[in-house]
């Protein structure tokens, strides 16, 4: 009887000892594995920011080579003038010329548009006046701030992988983030997101430098949008709805005042309503919010 107690504590004994180094075993496994995707993952975002930086390279590259308009500068296209029409290159010789005259409308991130940027958006605009050109140039600005907020949505991303699912605190931490580190200083002026911004938003800007035109700017995780605002745009809001309602352009300010959401001065009433066709180049009023909505990335 003591031996067959003796045989099955050596059984029970090896058993325990081979459940350890089992237990061990998965344990050193599994650390492995989540360890290998950990890697894994880092090595995705860094080939994503790499591709980026690379992308930056280019555009950078190509803009020493003449590609993309110093945007305060020199007053006429340098893309080849065969490929371009003439009225395009036109307007946009216009507005070069009023921001050499205007250079505080400008702001620092225009510099990531490309020539094509430029046609692009005066294609179908007005610039034969200044309530037209300050029009079009806020439609610039606006698509210069969502090509940044797309640079800044993606370094959210990245720094938040990066920082145990934590968002940053301030814009200055998303410097490293940055697929150019050259564009580090555009972080300037993005303050935390307050009450009004867009669920889920982390940062926004608010760019007031012409008085008529204006536009916010909200970045979140991987996404951004840009929202306009300012006297000017209520004035052509006003118009589109006195279109909307009488089918006919209004030809007196006094006829606009009523679909006025705002107070707006009779002299700005009077400069937009001379300067702007009402149709087509009134921007759309979207449901549920004013102003015309530019963004990027996932919704808010």
């Amino acid at each position: 009887m003591p031996v067959v107690v003796v045989a099955l504590l050596a059984i029970l004994a090896g058993g325990y000892l081979w459940y350890v180094r089992f237990a061990d075993s998965a344990l050193v496994s599994r650390r492995e594995i989540e360890s290998m995707r950990a890697d894994i993952s880092h090595l995705k975002r860094e080939n994503a920011r790499l591709q980026r930086q690379l992308a930056a390279v280019a555009d950078r590259a190509e803009l020493h080579g003449g590609g993309s308009p110093n945007v305060a500068g020199s007053s006429s296209s340098k893309a080849p003038t065969n490929e371009v029409p003439v009225h395009l290159a036109a307007r946009v010789s216009r507005l070069k010329e009023y921001l050499s005259a205007h250079p505080e409308v400008t702001e620092p991130e225009m510099r990531l548009l490309k020539d094509d940027d430029w046609f692009n958006i005066v294609r179908d605009m007005r610039v034969d006046t200044e309530a037209s050109e300050r029009k079009a140039l806020a439609f610039v600005r606006m698509e210069a701030q969502l090509r940044l907020g797309g640079m800044i949505a993606a370094a959210v991303r990245d720094y938040i992988d990066d920082n145990n699912g934590q968002p940053p605190s301030s814009a200055a931490q998303l410097a490293p983030f940055l697929a150019d580190p050259a564009n580090a200083d555009l972080l300037q002026g993005f303050e935390k997101a307050d009450s009004n911004a867009p669920e889920g938003s982390i940062f926004q800007k608010v760019s007031a430098v012409d008085d008529w035109y204006g536009s916010t700017s909200y970045i979140g995780d991987n996404y951004c949008v840009d929202r306009s605002t300012g006297p000017g745009l209520a004035v052509e809001e006003a118009i589109a709805g006195f279109k909307q309602a009488t089918g006919n352009a209004p030809s007196d300010a006094s006829q606009i005042a009523p679909y006025l959401h705002e107070a707006v001065n009779p002299s700005t009433v009077n400069a937009v309503l001379a300067g702007l066709r009402p149709s087509p180049n009134a921007p759309p009023v979207l449901a549920g919010s004013r102003g015309m909505t530019m963004s990027s990335g996932a919704n808010p």
